[in-house]
């Protein structure tokens, strides 16, 4: 019940690491013991799942991250190590992130991993959720988490990034998430369940939307750098640790929401804040929101 994530962080350069995610007394992130340069998105996703796993006493998440400044140098490592590792330490889950979306190479990746971790499911955001669906991969995929925007790009089967179906980008002209999830479905841009983030949060499993949260509402959180991957990292860690994945879903969604509103959310706070009000957050409402209850 082990989640592997696969991204990487905006360093030149920057070395390959890999091993096991914990945070650092100051909400910093390490890899194997070594620290992540500060990467709001990657370090905040591999938080938000590092706490999860250490509130259900399930294993730490596992990393596999390397430097890539948009070159694609370093997601072109990642690509290189992940069979491996995924044989090695054997995933129930693996999570590919910010990365940049190489078609070619996730086309081998997903062949490659159906056949050395094949009851593995794949979660995917970002740059990994980008390559997949322009790939025609993503209903390969368990479980993606778009925003408004991107749910678009998932139901146009003609466009392979969302900068061309920017009219969707802020949730208005023509965004109907009910619509765009099924559509996504019937053309193949979709993986099984569609986490869309946004205002109110969609959840489809097979293009019908089965949950919708909107409770807490903390507009604040939208000017908070990291939130939306916040989100991704609880719910591929609830995901890894053998929630349904609606149910995984939806528990992420909430927990994010009451974490914004625990921390007191603005501007001026960090995605690490939000990591850092998790553990109560997760202590004071799963076991009522998702049945798994720590004693």
């Amino acid at each position: 019940m082990t989640l592997l994530v696969v991204a990487t962080y905006p360093v030149v350069d920057g070395p390959v690491l890999e091993g096991v995610v914990t945070i650092e007394p100051d909400g910093g992130i390490a890899i194997g013991g070594t620290r992540v340069p500060s990467s709001q998105g990657t370090s905040a996703m591999l938080g938000a799942a590092a706490q999860v796993a250490a509130h259900l006493g399930t294993p730490a998440p596992h990393a596999l991250v390397a430097g890539d400044i948009g070159r694609g140098d370093g997601t072109r490592h990642v690509y290189e190590h992940l069979v491996e590792v995924a044989a090695r330490i054997r995933p129930s889950v693996i999570a590919f992130h910010y990365m940049q979306p190489v078609m070619a190479l996730m086309r081998r990746a997903v062949e490659q991993l159906a056949e050395s971790v094949p009851d593995t499911l794949l979660v995917a955001d970002a740059g990994g959720m980008y390559a997949a669906k322009a790939a025609g991969l993503a209903n390969r995929f368990e479980l993606m988490t778009p925003d408004v925007g991107e749910v678009g790009f998932l139901a146009d089967p003609a466009v392979t990034h969302p900068a061309y179906v920017s009219h969707y980008l802020f949730g208005n002209e023509g965004f109907d998430p009910v619509v765009l999830a099924g559509r996504a479905h019937e053309t193949g841009g979709a993986a099984r369940v569609l986490l869309i983030k946004g205002v109110r949060d969609h959840i489809a499993r097979d293009g019908v939307i089965e949950a919708e949260v909107d409770d807490p509402c903390v507009p604040e959180l939208e000017a908070i750098g990291g939130t939306g991957d916040t989100v991704t990292g609880l719910a591929s860690a609830f995901l890894a640790a053998g929630f349904p994945t609606v149910d995984a879903a939806r528990c992420a969604c909430l927990a994010n929401r009451e974490a914004g509103r625990a921390m007191g959310a603005t501007p001026a706070l960090h995605a690490r804040d939000l990591v850092a009000a998790l553990p109560g957050v997760l202590r004071d409402n799963l076991c009522r929101w998702g049945g798994a209850c720590v004693v």
